[in-house]
């Protein structure tokens, strides 16, 4: 990331001073002798996770466009940055002069009732308006986040700053690294990846509370240069007590208390929203509208590069080990109901029931491998195992990273398990991996024995460090054996060609959402398929619906046998070659791709 001195040009504006260092943006101020001053982020898309681009631009600049409310951080323009032909985005916000919340804190401050009272009473209005008239949640609501602007008079009016993790709620990983939040103030649903107007709501109560007494709930205290995960592990064990209410709490008003009490409350369902928290605090949700003018349209997007614009072609997601987006896990995954069974019973629960782990002294496996023939659905099993059990998913193909990683330093195999370690919890998910780790003496591994020994090092007592290791391969016969002990890859699993369960299951998966006939036998389909791998049948589906789509009609039995007569099965030994165009060998001599 670029560092602008102070008097570079960007833009209308002259930079000011630098502020502070992001995870994938700089803070400046600066200022126009005629504009005035202002907050200025300056954006690294090389740096900023490819879950946060929006139609090809930063999400948070998407977002900061629409608002326009006297509690929170208002957009002024933004636009693109070009040197030595990189593109970085900015974000001009309007500028505040004041202290933040944390700053107070930090040297000791502690407030009466009626001060939080006239405090959070807007950073609730501005919570709302943000919830109700642009459907995003802040996500970050922390005293680092609340801005007390001195206006004429003495006035102090709070504004929430940082639109740095305001999105629409969801349902799964984050699009923003966790590692950028004050877990403190975190909701404990939002730490599994549910992000919902209550869990800005916990946040605000975690808000009321430590204004109030002068520490966070459940008094406790992070070290933030332990691992995410490890503070993750600290911050469930510790809400799993009651929460101590000292007794500046008690000497607050009922109205206080009881938005603290219910607003902490581990069930989400069971806590308020900040409409209902208005409204416990005797301010009409509906009213706060007095306070904000209408919503601007959104202002024409700047022109920029196309070198910013998100690729759809994989690039980004190689360069950089990315939080996959959590969908269904085993839900996703037709069939292997045993091998779905086994991981939950034997990994997954030690992974999530931390408690009983500790009280049994358990700990979950290093990893495990899994192999068979390819085409079998072993990488993508891996990802849903990793979206089952809520890991972090990254990813290394032998052949996309080769030259990085199998031919690169002892250096670069330890700096990825750092990566991983890190990101933890984090399931590292190293595809065709008997081109990572062959066998020593092997011709393969005649180059590059270090590399083979680094590899070994790194996958011992990788659970201790937060790690999951999965190796993927259809050749386990040429991995170095001291991989597969125990305290490496405990687990060796064999992912087989489906049977006809599976393939049958399958087929409705594949299927599922296409226009069908009333014909289709799905038990005949299974056994047509016997001995077809996984991208076998998905292969199938997609080319009988080409068919029937070519001949403008709906998917039938017949479109589905053809398409698996005139494709064998790739585990195969010998596969017959097919003729591309026109089959004329069928009594009726219909062409299989109809003109």
């Amino acid at each position: 990331m670029i560092r602008l001195p102070d008097n570079a040009p960007i833009g209308p504006y002259k930079v000011q001073r630098f502020i502070k260092e992001g995870l994938y943006n700089d803070c400046y101020v600066v200022g126009n002798p005629e504009k005035g001053t202002f907050f200025l982020k300056l954006f690294d898309p090389d740096k900023v996770p490819a879950t946060w681009f929006t139609e090809g631009e930063v999400t948070e600049i998407v977002s900061s466009r629409r608002v326009d409310h006297p509690n929170v951080i208002s957009y002024v323009t933004d636009s693109v940055l070009s040197v030595q032909g990189r593109s970085y985005p900015w974000l001009a916000m309007q500028f505040f002069r004041g202290e933040l919340l944390s700053e107070l804190l930090g040297e000791g401050r502690r407030f009466t009732g009626p001060e939080v009272r006239a405090m959070i009473i807007p950073v609730l209005e501005g919570l709302f308006y943000l919830q109700n008239s642009l459907g995003l949640n802040h996500n970050d609501i922390t005293p680092r986040n609340i801005l007390l602007e001195t206006q004429a008079g003495s006035a102090v009016v709070p504004k929430i700053i940082d639109l740095g993790h305001a999105c629409a709620p969801f349902d799964g990983n984050p699009p923003f690294p966790l590692e950028d939040l004050n877990l403190l103030f975190t909701a404990p649903e939002a730490l599994e990846g549910h992000f919902s107007p209550e869990s800005d709501a916990f946040s605000v109560a975690a808000l009321v509370f430590t204004m109030l007494c002068g520490q966070a709930p459940w008094n406790l205290t992070l070290d933030e240069q332990e691992p995410l995960w490890q503070q993750i592990d600290q911050l469930r064990e510790a809400r799993r007590r009651e929460p101590v209410w000292p007794a500046a709490l008690h000497a607050a008003d009922p109205q206080l208390q009881k938005l603290v009490l219910t607003g902490l409350h581990i069930n989400p369902q069971q806590r308020p929203s900040p409409a209902k928290m208005l409204q416990l605090l005797g301010v009409s949700a509906a009213g706060e509208d007095r306070h904000r003018t209408a919503t601007p349209q959104r202002p024409a997007r700047p022109s920029s590069p196309s070198g910013l614009v998100a690729t759809t072609d994989g690039t980004e997601l190689k360069k950089a080990m990315q939080r996959n987006t959590r969908q269904g896990g085993f839900a996703d995954v037709a069939g292997m109901e045993d091998l779905k069974k086994m991981l939950t019973e034997r990994v997954i629960w030690v992974l999530r029931d931390r408690e009983k782990a500790r009280k049994y002294r358990l700990l979950p496996p290093n990893g495990m491998l899994l192999y068979g023939p390819p085409g079998c659905g072993k990488t993508y099993f891996a990802e849903k195992f990793a979206e089952e059990s809520r890991f972090n998913y990254m990813v290394v193909n032998g052949s996309d990273l080769g030259s990085t990683y199998i031919h690169g330093t002892q250096g670069k195999i330890a700096a990825l398990f750092q990566e991983a370690q890190a990101k933890a919890p984090t399931v590292l998910c190293f595809d065709e991996f008997d081109s990572f780790v062959p066998a020593r003496g092997s011709d393969a591994a005649r180059h590059r024995p270090e590399e083979v020994n680094e590899f070994l090092s790194q996958l011992n007592n990788c659970a201790q460090r937060g790690i999951f290791v999965i190796g993927t391969t259809n050749r386990m016969d040429m991995i170095d054996p001291a991989v597969l002990r125990k305290g490496r890859l405990d687990l060796q699993i064999e992912v087989p060609a489906p049977d006809a369960a599976t393939r049958r299951a399958m087929f409705i998966h594949h299927l599922k959402g296409r226009p069908l006939a009333d014909d289709i036998n799905l038990d005949r389909l299974a056994s047509l398929t016997d001995g077809y791998a996984s991208s076998d049948i998905a292969f199938i589906a997609n080319d009988a619906a080409l068919i029937a789509a070519l001949a403008d009609e709906v998917i039938t039995q017949r479109h589905l046998e053809e398409s698996i007569r005139c494709n064998p099965s790739s585990l195969a030994k010998a596969n017959r070659r097919n003729p591309i165009g026109y089959r004329t060998e069928a009594p009726d001599a219909e062409t299989r791709y109809k003109a």
